[in-house]
């Protein structure tokens, strides 16, 4: 229980303060815990910096799971619109994304090289998901027989950036926003 608060308090400190400006002490204050307690579950906060992504990345790999399913009783397309409007609404006010937006771009020295690599593997697996759906909907003359690798590609680079905007948008304004980009892409790859 106590390593998970810490972890959970760690996430805000770091998704709000930067890694640099957060020290053990604001940790054990958030956790309200003695400082030396964190030392029991952490050996420092470099360990609980990588714990704290581990755990983003767990989190996110269930949520891709749970979004990618393929359901017999819908079309690829309409599995593509869900897996669209339910990753870009988990953006937002979404504290883990917003830790993984600031440290893919901003990452401390340390930790560059491994939040990359651990990216690129999770990217990679969420693409060949989306990548079975659209081959699936080939094979059911739902999209257009075109390179599926192509059509993952392109799907989840503008879901992937319309998520990164979620910030700039209403609640209220942001279900208008996934509409046209979904008629506009889903449009495309329609097999008429």
């Amino acid at each position: 229980m106590t390593r998970e608060k810490i972890l959970e308090k760690a996430l805000e400190l770091f998704a709000t303060k930067g890694y640099f400006n957060c020290s053990m002490d604001d940790i054990s204050r958030a956790v309200d815990i003695k400082k030396a307690s964190i030392y029991f579950y952490f050996p420092g906060k470099v360990s609980i910096f990588q714990a704290v992504f581990d755990k983003i990345l767990e989190n996110y790999e269930g949520f891709i799971n749970s979004i990618t399913v393929i359901e017999d009783d819908k079309s690829a397309l309409e599995i593509l619109s869900d897996i669209f409007e339910k990753y870009v609404k988990n953006c937002i006010n979404n504290l883990e994304m917003e830790f993984w937006d600031r440290y893919y771009y901003y990452p401390p020295d340390f930790f560059k090289q491994d939040l990359h690599n651990k990216t690129f593997k999770i990217e990679m697996y969420f693409m060949d998901r989306i990548r079975k759906i659209i081959e699936t909907g080939m094979q059911k003359n739902e999209i257009k027989k075109k390179d599926p690798e192509s059509i993952a590609t392109a799907y989840y680079n503008m879901m992937i950036g319309l998520a990164m905007g979620v910030k700039f948008y209403t609640v209220e304004q942001i279900d208008g926003v996934i509409a046209r980009c979904l008629d506009v892409f889903l449009a495309g790859i329609r097999q008429c």
